[in-house]
């Protein structure tokens, strides 16, 4: 803070004591920066030439616009994670063996496509490793759990798609696929058929009958309100101030209790 444009500083911090890079982890160092240069970003006032320039006739039109495309994206976003956590749910009641072997077997491909996807970016995997400052069985083995939730979600899902007979029609597909032909600038009913000559249609059918049986899962989920969900994530002790345990609905005061504890319940 305050240094101009060709002036170097030297900076003194700590590592903290969990730092990825064991090396470095918990010790005192200083670096000596050299500051290049100072920019201030100068924005536009925004007034009616702005909201014409971008587009609109008013500010107010403006700001309607993008009121209406952030609330579209959160509410996209929850409806999302409420299927998410449906899918997670119907997981945790589930019966699916599996096995340490498939898990490592899983964590290896997720860990390897991660890799491929760095390599379109130009970071090697020894690049990675150093950036992290963690050896690749300790990464792996971070990521079992992670896999291993993943294999039991597919299976949950394999099993709704084969019991409820879930199928997309070609219909299905036309819709499913509507956004990329708009995109692409051909009709849906000619890239459904080039799909199909190139052999990926089925893959789309695929994936299209996974977001079907998710949704059905989603749809006969119990909802619940929000502050209940918000208790949940808490537990009060005996020594939480009474009349906050007394409206959450606790009848004796002085004992552990959890919002799901029906003892408790008024």
């Amino acid at each position: 803070m305050g240094a101009s444009a060709g002036e170097t500083r030297t900076v003194a911090l700590s590592f903290p004591a969990d730092y990825g890079n064991q090396e470095l982890a918990g010790r005192d160092a200083s670096f000596e920066i050299t500051v290049k240069e100072v920019k201030l970003k100068q924005l536009p006032a925004v007034d009616d030439d702005f909201a014409i320039d971008a587009g609109f006739d008013s500010v107010e039109e403006l700001r309607e616009d993008i009121r209406s495309r952030l609330i579209e994206a959160e509410v996209g976003r929850i409806e999302e994670e409420f299927l998410n956590d449906a899918l997670d749910a119907a997981v945790a009641g589930a019966q699916v063996p599996v096995t340490p072997a498939l898990v490592k077997a899983r964590a290896r491909e997720m860990w390897e496509r991660m890799l491929h996807s760095l390599a379109h970016r130009g970071i090697s995997r020894e690049a990675y490793l150093s950036i992290a400052g963690r050896e690749e069985r300790d990464m792996l083995a971070d990521i079992e759990s992670e896999a291993e939730q993943t294999l039991r979600r597919e299976a949950v899902i394999t099993a709704i798609v084969a019991v409820e007979g879930i199928n997309p029609s070609d219909e299905e597909l036309l819709h499913e696929i509507a956004p990329t032909a708009e995109r692409d600038g051909v009709v849906p009913e000619k890239l459904l058929g080039d799909l199909r000559t190139a052999g990926s249609l089925e893959e789309i059918r695929e994936g299209l009958a996974v977001r079907q049986a998710v949704e059905l899962i989603a749809a006969r989920a119990t909802p619940i309100p929000v502050e209940q969900a918000r208790a949940r994530e808490r537990i009060w002790t005996p020594e939480k101030v009474h009349d906050e345990v007394e409206d959450l609905g606790a009848a004796t005061p002085g004992r552990l209790w959890t919002p799901t504890d029906q003892r408790s319940a008024s």
